[in-house]
């Protein structure tokens, strides 16, 4: 009996030390990929009936360790969300969350801020392709990424492709899954089938927007209907779409402080847009430049509320940029 036992015993010890290995073999591959030159394809969300990650409304409680409690001030009105990408089931559960929060009749706007070239594939798997640093597409002028985008999807229509989780977070929620490509659908394409309105902003990844990325969206902002939702989302949900969440709170509570905006979004699951960068490398540079566009915007907010922002945000900007050359040159 106790030789039975010991046999049980060490049985169960070899099954668990190879499903370790597995799990240590895939994510040990996954982070592999992740550094390698060559594009792949990576998949970005738990297929399934699941929500996404860092999904977020704007009547979520603020965490109870927060040092300091920043006002919540026309936040609990907000109509917008957020999240990370999600998969095809997913989009539709996130639909019926917001119809939850806004009512049916809410017209739902589903602002993707990825530059890099993703979809969906077999109406589930949300998949992109890969470039080193997630900057796929960086170079591109945003007119040019859709056909990007449609061009690196049918290159692997028929195929069987292995899609690899990377990235910490993502390599501990979900695995790779290997899938016959049989159907390919842009996000524009399964959210309209959803009864979802789409609109894309294409930023690369870690960067931060550019003025006329800034001009595009309030061009959107400015032509929405009153009973619009937004849900925000970038690849992980946190640095482009907390930028944009920080936007568009700051466009409906002018008359709240610029920290106060900043300090709720990141409380409520967001990126911190005040933290400095911690290296002086090109990611460094974008983190203090979004940080700088933050600021500039809110005054910019602050400037033309009243006029109903007539004169678009670049040519604002531009005069503001003029002002300082000149009062530097007057003083010189």
């Amino acid at each position: 009996m106790l030789m039975k036992k010991n046999r049980i015993e060490k049985s169960a010890c070899s099954i668990f030390a190879v499903v370790c290995s597995l799990l240590i073999m895939l994510m040990a591959t996954a982070q592999a990929a992740e550094k390698q030159e060559a594009p792949i394809w990576r998949l970005d969300s738990k297929p399934g009936a699941v929500l996404p990650r860092s999904l977020r409304f704007m009547t979520d409680e603020f965490p109870q360790d927060l040092n300091s409690v920043p006002s919540r001030k026309g936040m609990d009105t907000l109509r917008c969300s957020a999240s990370a990408e999600f998969s095809g089931f997913g989009l539709s559960m996130i639909r019926d969350k917001i119809y939850e929060h806004a009512g049916k009749n809410a017209v739902i706007y589903m602002v993707d801020l990825r530059k890099e070239s993703h979809g969906f594939v077999n109406g589930e798997f949300a998949v992109s392709h890969y470039f080193k640093k997630n900057l796929g597409n960086r170079n591109l002028a945003s007119a040019a990424v859709p056909q990007a985008e449609e061009k690196a999807l049918q290159s692997i229509m028929g195929q069987e492709i292995t899609f690899v989780p990377l990235g910490k977070t993502d390599t501990k929620l979900f695995t790779a899954s290997t899938v016959k490509v049989e159907q390919i659908e842009t996000e524009e394409a399964i959210t309209a089938r959803l009864g979802i309105h789409y609109k894309r902003i294409p930023i690369a990844d870690q960067c931060a927007p550019s003025d006329e990325d800034i001009d595009e969206f309030m061009n959107f902002y400015k032509n929405l209907p009153s009973n619009s939702w937004l849900h925000f989302h970038c690849h992980a949900g946190h640095g482009r779409t907390t930028t944009f969440m920080v936007f568009y709170d700051i466009l409906c509570n002018p008359d709240v402080a610029l920290d106060d905006i900043v300090a709720r979004q990141h409380a409520l699951g967001g990126t911190n847009l005040f933290a400095p960068g911690k290296k002086n490398n090109w990611k460094g540079e974008e983190i203090r430049k979004r940080a700088q566009q933050v600021r500039n915007f809110y005054a910019y907010v602050q400037a033309n509320h009243r006029n109903k922002y007539a004169q678009p945000y670049s040519q604002w900007m531009k005069a503001q940029n003029s002002r300082v050359d000149n009062a530097q040159k007057s003083k010189s």
